[in-house]
């Protein structure tokens, strides 16, 4: 989503549709790296028609050191590029903030941008 994007663009570390992947030149993951994916919904109707709509974001900061500066960037950016938050944790299913299999940190967040429909737009 290029919202998501240009939100985080200036962030300092990569950030990635989907999943990281591992390249013939980076075989390893970068230090700290973001991932996200997308859903979007209709949020509001008028006269038979949708009028806006609300994407959310489920981003998540993978970490091999403190991530605690790193998602305060990300929370600023978001933020400041219209998105609100849902939700925030630093904890996965049944594991700590630091998860052992992977020997990073982890936050994950939830965020929402809601956008008006232009009418007659596709």
């Amino acid at each position: 989503m290029r919202q998501v994007q240009e939100a985080l663009k200036g962030i300092g570390i990569p950030v990635m549709a989907g999943v990281w992947r591992a390249t013939s030149a980076n075989q390893n993951p970068p230090a700290q790296y973001a991932v996200y994916s997308t859903t979007t919904t209709e949020a509001a109707h008028q006269d038979d028609r949708v009028t806006a709509y609300r994407t959310y974001v489920y981003l998540n900061l993978w970490s091999d050191i403190d991530p605690t500066d790193t998602a305060g960037r990300i929370r600023a950016a978001m933020y400041d590029a219209g998105f609100f938050m849902v939700e925030e944790s630093d904890k996965g299913y049944n594991q700590p903030a630091y998860d052992t299999a992977t020997t990073q940190f982890t936050v994950q967040w939830t965020w929402c941008l809601q956008t008006e429909v232009t009418p007659g737009a596709p």
